[in-house]
């Protein structure tokens, strides 16, 4: 009988299924996620657990029209396909569906309260996607969310750039992802060989794209990514810090690059302060990198407030980028500057460019007489290293020496650097 009905019903059904297709002009995707999952599965059974869960997809599938299907992606985890409808109207379903799923459900005289997560994406034509693709997108919006967002509902457009070789999103939302890494860089005293610090670098581990350098998504970061950027890449210098003083190697700074936004935000100076101290990290131990473009005439009076402050604390200032900029010596003398960083413009070449060393040997000249640190960085070749070594250049960085990497890979770099600073060129300083 029920193969009679399939014959019977079975034109019927593929002239609805094929004038649904012909009007699917767009379509939408509701992911939603269990937050309280670790909460629930304390105060619950593995049984009650195991209904609440069927509960939430009965719950969700009963709301919805039948060509609407709802799937279960992981437990706790739930995708609901809307079609044909406008993105106002996939926000509307949207919204009810969210709020029943979080609808009070009582078990065994137990009142509870699920607390879900929703992205919704959605996407008209032309160029429809497919659902797996429209599920991707959300879950991939899904992993950018941040604690403040929990148990919320969230529209986006869908965005195709998150399933192909583009950028994924903001690098705010790449450190809330877990892709942002610090690499980083060693710095060597050309007097001892010894090293004197790090420099730390970001980079975007991204998940298409592979390992990212600043030049790659530093032009398009807005006001919020600097400070979200420079946030996290002041608790991973802290971090390596204590890593290195566990595993008993002497590194006596770490470097951190500070735009002229976060300088400019009133109590950043205090704010980084209060984080050295309570990783209970001296102050010289962080070197702070500004841009000579942070000089008086130029800079805000919050600016130099902060690195006022940061100075008189005891951090170390580096003007970095040296030369390729408004090059001021009232910074040097008002910020209590330590520290300049030779670009690598002037050094490239500099062991057999001679207008290459005139520009290095005048520098040299005026830190001398200013009473303060050279670091050249850049230094490609061991030429360069050693033509820089002879002429009175205080540190270098660069390939030369170590090429950025991992916080990992610095043990293993510590390691072999004791027993390889003895190779390294040992020419006698100027006189």
């Amino acid at each position: 009988m029920s193969k009679k009905l399939n014959r019977l019903f079975s034109p019927l059904r593929r002239l609805v299924c094929g004038q649904r297709r012909k009007e699917d002009m767009s379509r939408s995707v509701l992911l939603l996620r269990l937050e309280n999952v670790e909460a629930l599965n304390a105060a619950l059974s593995k049984v009650a657990m195991g209904h609440l869960l069927v509960q939430l997809s009965m719950t969700l599938g009963g709301a919805v029209r039948p060509y609407d299907p709802v799937q279960i992606l992981a437990p706790g985890l739930y995708a609901v396909v809307l079609r044909n409808r406008t993105d106002r109207d996939s926000l509307q379903v949207a919204k009810r569906l969210h709020e029943q799923a979080q609808n009070p459900l009582v078990y065994s005289d137990q009142t509870i309260l699920p607390v879900l997560t929703g992205i919704l994406i959605h996407a008209d034509q032309p160029n429809l996607p497919a659902v797996p693709d429209l599920i991707g997108n959300a879950q991939q919006r899904m992993s950018l969310v941040n604690d403040l967002e929990l148990g919320r509902l969230r529209l986006h457009p869908y965005d195709p750039t998150l399933c192909d070789s583009k950028l994924a999103a903001t690098v705010s939302d790449a450190v809330v992802a877990g892709q942002i890494e610090a690499w980083f860089q060693p710095q060597i005293s050309c007097h001892t060989g010894q090293v004197t610090g790090f420099e730390a670098l970001a980079r975007w581990n991204h998940p298409t794209r592979g390992i990212l350098a600043p030049g790659a998504f530093m032009p398009q970061m807005s006001s919020a990514d600097h400070k979200t950027l420079t946030l996290f890449m002041l608790a991973q210098c802290m971090s390596a810090l204590n890593s290195w003083d566990r595993d008993g190697f002497d590194v006596p700074t770490v470097s951190i690059n500070i735009s002229n936004c976060e300088l400019s935000d009133r109590g950043f100076a205090d704010c980084l302060l209060w984080d050295l101290d309570r990783h209970e990290i001296p102050t010289k131990r962080l070197v702070v990198e500004v841009l000579e473009s942070v000089g008086p005439v130029t800079s805000s009076n919050e600016a130099r407030e902060n690195l006022r402050k940061l100075a008189e604390a005891g951090c170390q200032i580096d003007l970095d980028d040296f030369g390729t900029g408004y090059a001021s010596l009232d910074a040097i003398r008002q910020f209590g500057i330590n520290r300049i960083k030779i670009d690598r413009s002037f050094v490239t070449a500099c062991d057999i460019d001679g207008a290459q060393q005139r520009m290095i040997l005048a520098i040299l000249a005026l830190t001398e007489r200013l009473g303060i640190a050279a670091l050249a960085e850049g230094v490609e070749t061991r030429a360069e290293y050693a033509f820089l070594a002879q002429m009175g250049c205080d540190e270098v960085q660069g390939y030369a020496v170590a090429r950025p990497m991992p916080l990992a890979d610095t043990r293993v770099f510590l390691e072999r650097h004791k027993d390889a600073a003895a190779r390294l060129p040992t020419i006698a300083q100027r006189g």
